[in-house]
């Protein structure tokens, strides 16, 4: 017995495509992906030039710069704002003297307008009131009258509620205005303002035994100053009056966060001077969520 045509493969029952059509279509699809380990900068580099920090500095959020790569970006982007506030207040003052001239003229306007009602008022003779001879005759004659202001007012209200003319169409108010630029140059990671003063020196210690790699370099590892341990991923916390850089686990194991004593110098500290600073993640499922997931979406539609 011959099969039935519905389990054809273009049948809408199963579909147009089949799985292998499908496949060879994904490229009109969106796309998602799990970055790897290769895609998150190891802990101890420059978040501006991407290599192991030179006399290294640490932001308030956490992330490590060289120090003569984020001062370079600031006074770069120091200057950049400073241009775009002077060009901003130039057009401010520019709209103000706009506004201020269209209200003059409207002002005028008005006046000119009511200057007219005035003298056309007083040159017009006083009309004399009709003679009304009977009810009947003045019931018609206030029909009329109503009559002729509806008419008047339908003839005037007729063309503004005709959006489709040219004359009547709304029309844009004007340039837009740029909005205010920010007063201090933004971090290159985060966006936040950012001061020079701001940076904190920070003592990173590295590892003698480093990976070779095939790029004919080496890979930089820097070491707790504690337990003397590698870090790679694990979180780190950083102490800005002492210059400690310990894992956290260690510091907790320690006591550290609870006595608040740096276990290097053993001096006191606030909590407003830990600082956790910004590692990379692993490649396993549980590292990272979300963050390391990454879409691109391709506005061709589906295959499937």
């Amino acid at each position: 017995m011959p099969q039935r045509h519905s389990k054809n493969n273009g049948s809408s029952t199963y579909g147009v495509f089949s799985y292998h059509e499908r496949r060879q279509c994904e490229f009109m699809s969106s796309k998602k992906s799990r970055l790897g380990t290769d895609a998150q900068l190891p802990f101890g580099y420059c978040h501006l030039s991407l290599q192991p920090a030179v006399d290294p500095v640490v932001t308030p959020s956490g992330h490590i710069y060289s120090r003569e790569s984020i001062l370079e970006h600031l006074v770069t982007k120091a200057a950049d704002l400073k241009r775009r506030r002077d060009a901003w207040e130039a057009e401010k003052d520019s709209l103000e003297r706009e506004a201020s001239a269209a209200l003059a003229r409207a002002e005028a306007a008005a006046r000119d307008n009511f200057d007219r009602a005035i003298a056309k008022v007083c040159e017009e003779p006083r009309a004399k009131a009709p003679r009304v001879t009977s009810s009947t005759t003045a019931l018609v004659v206030v029909s009329s009258e109503a009559a002729t202001e509806t008419t008047a007012l339908k003839t005037v209200d007729k063309p503004d509620a005709n959006f489709w003319l040219p004359q009547l169409t709304p029309s844009a108010s004007g340039k837009v205005p740029t909005p205010e630029p920010p007063r201090r140059p933004p971090s290159p990671t985060t966006g936040a303002p950012l001061r020079a003063k701001d940076l904190v020196p920070i003592d990173l210690r590295r590892a003698d035994s480093a990976k070779a790699t095939g790029g004919g370099g080496a890979d930089v590892r820097f070491l707790c100053h504690v337990s003397n341990d590698e870090i790679t991923t694990q979180p780190v916390v950083f102490i800005r009056s002492t210059g400690c850089v310990m894992i956290e686990a260690t510091a907790k194991s320690i006591g550290v966060l609870d006595s608040k004593i740096c276990p290097v110098t053993s001096r006191k500290f606030k909590d407003k001077d830990l600082v956790r600073l910004v590692t990379g993640t692993s490649a396993y499922a549980a590292s990272g969520g979300d963050a390391l997931v990454v879409k691109k979406y391709r506005p061709g539609g589906g295959g499937a």
